[in-house]
């Protein structure tokens, strides 16, 4: 494949690979925890876990995090699920629980690996990453303000029970994304505009069609700029190309009203926006996301192939040990092991 096809046709850089002892569950805990505070494991008393890559079809990945987190007992846990969307509707629905109970506070997690397979079309739009959100009646970050939502059954992708991997139409999806995207969005203008991006130029793409409220190109460059590094991450894609904005715009940003799109295949689309807090900043460890961001680890296409094999085949094992040779040094939560179809974790929360 010509590498331009990756880089010009769809604006990717680069991907990030699941290692051998990651999953869902520790990438949600690696995000939360670098947010949690006492106050906030306190208050905590909703975890909403959004995912379209959840590996049990009972129990939700939020249990197993729970635990890991050591939030307390008295505790409502769900799992979320409706492609790329189920974040945005998660943290819609806890902005609404907040507002009925403004001492409590929840926390949405969005967590997915987009794995297509090897020499299928979307291999170059895979990713695996994780946001985690705080819901607050005061918030530090941006307000979340209300939105605009359509549903419409429309078969655009889809990964029924008996495959691993999903089944794609991306002509039909990209078309059934812009048209959601124009029947929902307000004839404003925003300085900035998020867009859900499973690959970069989809922002190219639905940026266009704002028509004459699209954002300018060096704006857009900043929206996309995390998205272009990380791959597709799913449900975490649009809250992914947010903090491209809050950390890499070299405004300040105190008060600006910023444009989000989120689209889900199958299919349901939101436009909505936020509001970005006096004191974002202060809010934002730019140090640590930026390390995150800077401190990966390159990967031979050898190595490439071996962990992604051994992650399809562990997400279809009754039993599984990782092996040691890809044991990340940064990781705080890890996969031990999978013993009659139970998942078991460590934490080191000294790293």
């Amino acid at each position: 494949m010509d590498v331009d096809k990756c880089k010009v046709g769809l604006g990717q850089r680069k991907m990030s690979i699941v290692t051998p002892h990651e999953d869902i569950v520790t990438m949600g805990c690696e995000a939360a925890i670098n947010i949690l505070n006492t106050e906030d494991i306190e208050k905590i008393d909703l975890v909403l876990f959004a995912s379209e890559s959840g590996f049990d079809f009972s129990k939700s990945a939020g249990v197993y995090l729970h635990k890991l987190l050591k939030l307390k007992g008295n505790c409502r846990v769900l799992e979320v699920k409706q492609a790329c969307y189920a974040a945005t509707g998660a943290l819609q629905l806890a902005c609404d629980y907040v507002r009925s109970n403004s001492n409590k506070k929840c926390l949405v997690i969005s967590s997915d690996i987009a794995w297509y397979g090897f020499e299928s079309a979307g291999e170059v739009t895979q990713g695996c990453g994780a946001i985690a959100m705080i819901v607050s009646a005061n918030p530090r970050i941006c307000t979340v303000n209300s939105g605009d939502v359509l549903v419409d059954d429309v078969k655009d992708f889809y990964r029924p029970c008996y495959s691993q991997v999903p089944v794609v139409d991306g002509k039909l999806s990209i078309k059934s994304y812009l048209n959601i995207l124009k029947k929902t969005l307000k004839d404003t203008h925003y300085p900035y505009f998020c867009f859900h991006m499973p690959f970069a130029t989809m922002g190219d793409k639905a940026n266009k069609a704002l028509g004459e409220t699209q954002v300018s190109p060096e704006h857009l460059e900043i929206a996309k700029q995390f998205g272009q590094n990380v791959g597709n991450i799913y449900n975490g894609s649009l809250y992914l190309s947010l903090l491209s904005v809050l950390l890499n715009s070299k405004e300040n940003l105190s008060n600006i009203e910023i444009g989000m799109f989120s689209y889900g295949s199958g299919a349901i689309g939101e436009f909505f926006s936020v509001t970005v807090s006096p004191n974002y900043k202060e809010a934002l460890n730019h140090t640590a996301l930026h390390t995150i961001m800077d401190q990966r680890t390159a990967i031979s296409f050898d190595d490439y192939l071996k962990m992604l094999t051994i992650f399809s085949e562990r997400e279809g094992a009754v039993n599984y040990s990782p092996i040691p040779d890809f044991q990340s040094k940064n990781s705080r939560f890890t996969l031990e092991k999978i013993e009659n179809g139970h998942r078991f974790y460590s934490e080191d929360y000294d790293r």
